[in-house]
Formats: structure tokens, sequence, C-alpha cells
């Protein structure tokens, strides 16, 4: 429905996000006397994402709980790392921050523990909306793939959405998409008129289909985000489908550019734990600490990722919080990528996509 967002059967609004940011904020539960001196080390993407989390989780965690928190970088979609650790009982890491998708991956094969364990969810995992977790994820994060444009060349006949792009003689201008399937398709197909309520599962034949009729006007297959800020900053391309957070940056830098809120795809990352791992409990109560909306709203602070705890808000500047894509002002004109679906044809798509653009 019109102002839901659906995932793994649950919904969430924009009045169940902002009902629940009333929540009231709990302490966090800690178990100092068991960890201190111990080392925590999780995966995270590095870069400035990764230093956010050190400043608004790792660090606080770690003087809370007199711990050391060590973030390790490592590859995007790091299931096989994962996987190898765990076959092999050798773990480099303790926990790991994961896509929806990569968490498919791992609990087919159980490959992570429950982040309750035994128990129940804590106070502050508690607040966070049922479509933003499950038994081995919690949210810490939400991003969406927006349609990004600069208005000094596009601005008289701006893209109002995924059709537009599609359309270069209409609406003019260079134009780049992602050297990835995800994230490329399901505007394929929003583009050919499909509707946001049936996309999953993707008709791959009418997304190549759609794909097909813009390839020759594609003047970048960008392959990191870094990169599409960087076109966007520089002008090399006038419009290009990638996550807000990287559209946010060129905006930040001075850029002229403008985010498209209308059918963005909507992801969300968060903590998981490594199964049979030597700091099970202590990563729990990371996953707890980090879930609350004060720390949340921390890490917003340092990158343009939504919170997924709506408790948030409540400490987040109305200014800051008008660029976030878990913004409920937003929330009716996205819808959430499927992570079952991604996680059981990934493999399938991307070998797709790959030949499609030898072809």
């Amino acid at each position: 429905m019109r102002g839901e967002m659906q995932y793994t059967g649950t919904t969430i609004g924009r009045r169940t996000f902002v009902t629940m940011s009333g929540a009231a904020l709990a302490a966090p539960y800690i178990r100092p006397a068991s960890a201190k001196g111990r080392t925590l080390t999780i995966r995270d993407p590095g870069g400035p994402v990764g230093e956010a989390y050190k400043k608004a989780f790792f660090e606080p965690f770690a003087k809370a709980a007199g711990v050391d928190v060590v973030g390790v970088q490592s590859s995007h979609g790091p299931t096989g790392e994962i996987k190898a650790m765990v076959d092999a009982g050798n773990y480099a890491w303790d926990g790991a921050l994961l896509d929806m998708s990569d968490v498919v991956i791992l609990t087919d094969h159980k490959y992570l523990e429950k982040v309750t364990g035994n128990g129940k969810l804590g106070p502050h995992a508690s607040q966070i909306p049922a479509d933003l977790r499950n038994d081995f994820l919690i949210g810490a994060m939400g991003y969406s793939t927006v349609l990004a444009y600069r208005q000094d060349t596009m601005g008289k006949r701006p893209p109002t959405g995924f059709a537009d792009f599609w359309n270069p003689k209409a609406i003019p201008g260079s134009r780049s998409l992602r050297k990835h399937p995800s994230g490329t398709l399901e505007p394929a197909l929003l583009a050919d008129g499909v509707s946001k309520n049936s996309l999953y599962p993707l008709d791959l034949d009418r997304a190549f289909r759609s794909l097909d009729r813009i390839k020759n006007d594609i003047a970048v297959w960008w392959t990191g985000g870094a990169q599409t800020s960087q076109m966007l900053k520089t002008g090399e391309v006038d419009c290009l489908i990638t996550w807000n957070s990287r559209a946010q940056v060129a905006i930040d830098d001075g850029a002229p550019v403008q985010i498209v809120w209308k059918d963005a795809m909507f992801s969300f990352a968060g903590f998981a734990i490594l199964r049979g791992g030597p700091n099970v409990e202590l990563m729990r109560d990371f996953i707890e600490f980090s879930s609350s909306g004060e720390r949340q709203a921390e890490f917003v602070k340092h990158s343009t990722s939504g919170p997924c705890n709506p408790k948030a808000f409540d400490f987040i500047e109305p200014k800051l919080a008008g660029i976030l894509p878990t913004n409920p002002a937003y929330l009716a004109d996205m819808f959430v990528m499927d992570a079952a679906w991604w996680g059981a044809n990934n493999a399938m798509a991307q070998e797709r996509y790959e030949n499609w653009l030898l072809g």
C-alpha cells in the first residue's frame, strides 16, 4: 500500500515510524565485569562510514564496557570471508556490518548467531521497527538508491523519476548507471511501467529489455560510490542513480545537485554476529548499545545514512533530518529491496548482467 514499506511480511508506515519515535530511552545493558580487557573486532565498510561507526558506536562502547573495539575494513558483501572463518573456526572478526541480502545468504547455512540468543531483544533494539530487523540482524543504518541530477544542466527540464531517466530524448543529459544489477534492475522495471508493489520477483527478461533501451546512452558504468560523488561534483555526468549518501557528498561539497526521492529503493544494514565466535555475548551487548536512538543520532551526524531507530529523530536537528532517507516524510515514495529475492538470485542476476554488458 502507498505510504507503507514492506519487508519480510511485515509493514512499516510513516505513522508507525513516528509513533515509535516517542518511545522512552532506556539505558544500555553492558557486562563490564566479564568484558573488561577484551577486544571486539567488527567488520565495517571503511572510509567515511567506517569513521562514523567509530565515533558513534565503537569508541563509546569501548569506554562504557571497558574493552577495545576495532573496526576492520573489508570488501563489499563479505559473505565468503565469513563462511571461511566460521568453517575453519578461525575468527578474524567477532561481528560484521552486513546488508539484508548478505544475511539471507548466511542464515540459510547457519553462519550467524541469533542476536537475542535465548533471551529477548533489549529495550533499544526493541525500538527498531520489525521491518528493519530480524533474528540475525538489527538495523543500524538505512540508505536509499536514488536518482540524482545536476540542477545547472538539467534544472530547466529535470528528471522527476526513473521513466525520465530512461527517456534521454525528452530529458537530455549524460547519464551513468551502476555496473551491478542490484539497484539497477529495479529502476529499469519501474521505468518500464512496473509498479513498486509488483516489482518482486523481478522479471529479468523485461528488465533487460528496458536496459536495452538506455544502454547506448550511458556514458559511465560506475563501480564505486565515491566515483558517483566525484562525477556529480565535476559535472562529468548530468544525472545518475546512486546511493543518497553519495549524492549528498556532492551537495555538501557545493555541487548544484538535487536528489529525487520518488521510487527510491530503501535498504538497511546492521550488525550481525559470527556463529561460534569467542565474543558472541559481547557482540550482543554491542548491538543493543548501538541500537539506541541517541547513538544512531550521533552516527548520522557523521554520515548521511538514516537511523533505523525512529527515536533517533528526537536527537537530530530538523535541517539534518531533512536529508535522511528514513525521514518519515519520504517513506511513502519508497519501496524496500527484497532481500530474500536477492539472497537467492544474486549470483544468477550478476552473471546475466555481466554478459549483457559485454553483449
